[in-house]
């Protein structure tokens, strides 16, 4: 065989009809010209309807931890047979609605190893969106069966439920239900398209068994010992390579630490040197600003004033004495940041080719400045 051949024989998914087969009381492989017996035992079987039961029960005002942990026990309960347990969210109730289905002891002690399917299930799952009323031809007789409510109703053709119409209106449907016939080769060909089309996210939902039979332990054993190892070998790599790492880190956290330590003993050094200079500045704008007398005293002799009287205090200066231009002398005095004001303090008088006068300066405050 091609491996493309192969390849698209996987997609398809017809190998796996060999391993498929419908029971009732032989076992049936799924054709497209109907049911046909086999011999051997496949590893999925399709169980008619009469080899199981199905019940419903509501479970209300019960948390869903509640409720898996009483179908835990149940299941506990009936350890002689196989079931199957699904259930759904009841909002009236506030609980859940559990819907239980038991295989015989025929199905759970011959076929146990196997994963079974009800076969109410598998069509359930391809008219689940539709109000329609089936009469399917199966190896065990003419089964009817309907899907009202969110319920699967099903039932042999025998006694009173003899038609469609019957079997419709003893479940709740009218008789103006969409009404499908399937003979034996059509319902084996449907069958195996609903088989076939699963979705393999929704199988475990679908199959029962009994899982301690169904796996071979022995096998299983010896199986998970090569990815056990493998998966140990991997964990002391990583641990190996993580613990190198973290030394590497350490070391590096380790020098780190000291020159952390020697910055912060610098930053400490600037801190205090910082906080001297605030202190000294403040102190020194504290003291009386002596200096900016002698330098307005400065100013007024540079621009000519020989200078007979400086009187002052901290906020105001009298100059008194001669220059060749009282004008002059006032101009440049008047430039200084230090005063707010200068002006003459009386009339400039003539003595000889000088002027004589008297200026009252205003000292600006370490505001104004």
């Amino acid at each position: 065989m091609k491996i493309n051949d192969l390849i698209q024989n996987i997609k398809t998914k017809d190998w796996l009809r060999n391993h498929v087969a419908y029971f009732h009381e032989k076992l049936f492989t799924l054709t497209s010209n109907g049911f046909v017996e086999i011999e051997h035992v496949p590893k999925i079987i399709i169980v008619a309807r009469k080899y199981y039961s199905e019940s419903w029960q509501t479970y209300p005002s019960v948390s869903l931890k509640e409720l898996k942990e009483l179908l835990k026990l149940q299941q506990n309960a009936k350890q002689s047979v196989i079931i199957k347990q699904s259930y759904s969210k009841n909002e009236q109730q506030e609980g859940f609605d559990v819907r239980t289905t038991q295989f015989n002891e025929l199905i759970s002690t011959n076929y146990s190893q196997c994963f079974l399917v009800p076969e109410t299930d598998l069509i359930a799952h391809d008219y689940e969106s539709e109000n329609v009323v089936l009469e399917l031809e199966t190896p065990a007789g003419s089964l009817f069966y309907a899907l009202t409510e969110g319920k699967t109703h099903s039932a042999y053709k025998k006694g009173l439920v003899s038609s469609l119409n019957v079997f419709s209106l003893s479940v709740g449907l009218s008789d103006k239900a969409k009404q499908v016939e399937l003979d034996s080769t059509q319902y084996s060909q449907k069958l195996w398209a609903i088989l076939k089309n699963y979705p393999l996210s929704k199988i475990n939902k679908l199959v029962s068994s009994d899982f301690r039979k169904s796996i071979n332990t022995n096998m299983l054993h010896a199986t998970y010992w090569a990815p056990l190892i493998s998966a140990a070998l991997f964990i002391f790599i990583v641990n190996g390579y993580f613990m190198l790492q973290y030394s590497a880190l350490e070391d590096q956290l380790s020098e780190n630490t000291q020159q952390i330590n020697s910055l912060l003993s610098k930053k400490q050094s600037i801190d205090d040197t910082n906080s001297y200079v605030l202190d000294v500045s403040s102190e020194l704008s504290s003291l009386p600003r002596v200096l900016s007398h002698f330098q307005i005293a400065h100013e007024a002799i540079k621009a000519g004033m020989d200078i007979q009287q400086f009187r002052g205090d901290s906020n105001e200066i009298t100059l008194r004495g001669f220059a060749n231009s009282a004008s002059t002398v006032l101009s440049a005095i008047s430039e200084l940041p230090e005063l707010t004001s200068a002006q003459f303090n009386g009339p400039v008088r003539k003595s000889g080719k000088r002027d004589y006068f008297v200026m009252t300066l205003k000292l600006a405050t370490t505001n104004e400045k």
